[in-house]
């Protein structure tokens, strides 16, 4: 039976989350078995990874230090024992399906390329496949990590940049053919209808990263002015006789946002939090529109035909969203 590891997904952040479930879907219509893996993690916790019938991957990185391709080199009646835990080594993988989001480019650090590097050229010489699903990618212009990007763009069995930035990015390190252009693959995901009505609800989605030093030294100035801009939007709808809702799509740090726009804004503004992700997208889909700093926020309400107001963030959201309108892909 193939055993396909699921790279770069979690149950917090609920796009993430949305691609694992896009992934899964896919692969219970193509496949007739399957196993997947699925690395440990803060947000991938035992019990949903359980619920699955994922294996846990043994891996070991802190800093520069990564085992994780040593442990596929252990005895095979160690890997056997392990197997009894619930636990295989990389060597037990056939495929990896990288589904990471947007987590390779300037804006990360170069370990992250690096790890991944590493496990590619493994996967090379065990004729295993590395697969990058539609994601974000690049820019890659920092002179410390254009190496690395290099060995990235080629060294992967197939690559899938979701938007025509990052189609370009890896373009220019290309020397093989391996790339392909294809929009986010979570706009095929299937939910279930809401039993509520919804035709008067404005969702608001903010995302933290906006106000993070993280990805702008300057954005944690602005927090104010972007506070300020939701509960202007909250107002403004309020008197439209609209009923306007927050939601939590990534954890703790878009709650914390959530609950200073509600302290902050003049009229009471409910909030919805701990929904899975396909409750998300099946809320998102039922609402009046929506407006979203959240890239899948976003996507899950244009591919299911709700009006859409993207704050774009440390994505280009408007290019992507124009060329998905010119590939009709909704």
């Amino acid at each position: 039976m193939i055993n396909i590891e699921i790279k770069g997904v979690q149950f917090s952040n609920k796009g993430a989350e949305l691609m694992l479930v896009a992934v899964l879907q896919q692969l219970d219509k193509h496949l007739d078995e399957y196993q997947i893996t699925l690395s440990p993690g803060v947000n991938l916790p035992y019990e949903k990874r359980a619920k699955l019938g994922a294996w846990q991957k043994l891996s070991f990185r802190r800093g520069n230090l990564d085992l994780t391709g040593l442990f596929g080199k252990l005895p095979g009646v160690i890997k056997r024992f392990l197997k009894r835990f619930g636990i295989v080594t990389e060597a037990d993988i056939d495929v990896i399906l990288d589904t990471s989001g947007f987590s390779y480019g300037d804006q990360w650090p170069k370990r992250d390329l690096k790890n991944a590097v590493k496990e590619m050229k493994r996967f090379q010489g065990g004729r295993k496949l590395y697969i990058v699903l539609p994601q974000a990618l690049g820019p890659f212009d920092r002179a410390d990590i254009r190496a690395e990007a290099e060995q990235f763009v080629n060294s992967a069995h197939l690559i899938f940049p979701r938007d025509e930035k990052s189609y370009k990015a890896c373009l220019a390190f290309s020397k093989n053919n391996n790339l392909q252009q294809s929009p986010d693959f979570t706009a095929s995901v299937i939910c279930p209808v809401s039993p509520q009505s919804l035709d008067n609800v404005v969702c608001l989605v903010p995302n933290n990263k906006m106000v993070s030093r993280y990805h702008n030294d300057e954005a944690h100035q602005k927090e104010s002015i972007y506070i300020d801009f939701w509960c202007y939007i909250i107002e403004f709808f309020s008197k439209k006789g609209f009923k306007v809702v927050l939601l939590n799509h990534e954890g703790k740090e878009d709650l914390s946002l959530c609950h200073k726009i509600q302290s902050q804004s003049s009229i009471n503004t409910e909030l919805l939090d701990g929904l899975s992700a396909l409750e998300v997208k099946g809320y998102l889909g039922q609402c009046h529109a929506v407006i979203s700093s959240r890239f899948h926020g976003c996507i899950s309400a244009l591919s299911q035909g709700v009006p859409c107001l993207a704050l774009a963030g440390v994505i280009n959201m408007r290019l992507y969203i124009m060329s998905m309108v010119y590939q009709k892909i909704f």
